[in-house]
This record gives structure tokens, sequence and C-alpha cells, in this order.
């Protein structure tokens, strides 16, 4: 797994894969499909402290985003996101968190990644108990999209807690800095 920078050349597919229904369903916001907003988008990721962007490569193809957002850097932390947007590789989302965990507590020497996740998203949420992380609340009625209001459930894993599991040390991302 290769991790690259989100560059300008990533935008088209990376605008494909947000504007698709199994992707934004899930999401907090619906955007337009629009390379104008998309390069906007672009600029300010560029250039931001607190958050990295990636676009995730297996087998030689695209597969998806990774992200680090919010990053606090004095507390060592961040929150973690990704979607898978090409289907023929859907069945790597179970292993992308292992990469996740390595890289920012291994190689970063974060202390703790969060995660959010939409109350209908109830796979996800059970991938981040199968991978160690704990749950830690639930925001209730905290996004309304679609006219309807939808829980956030939080999760987190400390690099502690990763350390203990230590059965995933193989799955490391060549990631581009």
């Amino acid at each position: 797994m290769i991790w690259r920078k989100v560059q300008e050349k990533h935008l088209q597919k990376i605008l494909d894969w947000r504007t698709k229904e199994n992707i934004t369903r899930f999401m907090y916001t619906d955007i337009p499909y629009s390379m104008e907003n998309q390069k906007k988008w672009f600029e300010v990721i560029n250039v931001s402290q607190t958050s990295i962007h990636w676009v995730m490569e297996y087998n030689e193809n695209f597969i998806g985003l990774i992200s680090l957002t919010s990053i606090d850097w004095q507390n060592k932390r961040a929150y973690w996101n990704f979607y898978v947007g090409e289907e023929d590789y859907t069945m790597l989302a179970g292993f992308i968190g292992f990469y996740m965990y390595n890289y920012a507590f291994n190689e970063l020497g974060f202390e703790k990644l969060l995660g959010e996740v939409m109350d209908i998203n109830e796979g996800v949420q059970k991938l981040h108990l199968r991978q160690g992380a704990r749950e830690v609340g639930i925001l209730e009625k905290h996004i309304i999209k679609n006219d309807t209001w939808h829980d956030i459930h939080l999760f987190e894993m400390t690099s502690e807690r990763w350390q203990n599991i230590n059965k995933y040390s193989k799955y490391v991302a060549e990631v581009e800095r």
C-alpha cells in the first residue's frame, strides 16, 4: 500500500469518489460535483498545518482517500478518516486502520487517534471495534443530513493500546510526506 500526497492531478478522481452515493451517504456533507470547488479545497489542504491527505494506491491502482485531520501536534493526536472509492477494493477497508495506526504511532509519534462515524455506518463502527479501538461516546443528534438527524459515534485508539495489540506490525504503508 502506498499513500501519495494529494496532488492536483488526483482531484478529478477524488471528486468522482466523493460524490458517489455509497461514499457520500456516510459523509457529514454532500458536495456539488464541481472541479472549481475541488481546486479550492486542494488549495486549503495543500497549505494546512493541521491536516494531511493522501490518495491510497494498491497494486498500481488509486483506490481511495485517507487523511489525518484536526491534527494537534502539541498533544500528539488527530482524527483519521478514509474511504475506498473503487468498489473492486472495498474488501481492503478492514486493513486500512492497521496501516494508519502503525504510521501515526510509529512514524509520527502520536499518542491518540480518533474517529467519528455516523450512526447509519454500522460497518465502520464494527470495523473500529474489531481493530481494537474503543467507543468513547455518542453525540446525539449531532449532524442533520437530508432532513434527518444523525448520532455520531466516537472512537479512540491510543498508542499504548495499539502497541499491546501488536499483531498487525506488518501493515506498513509507503507514505509520501
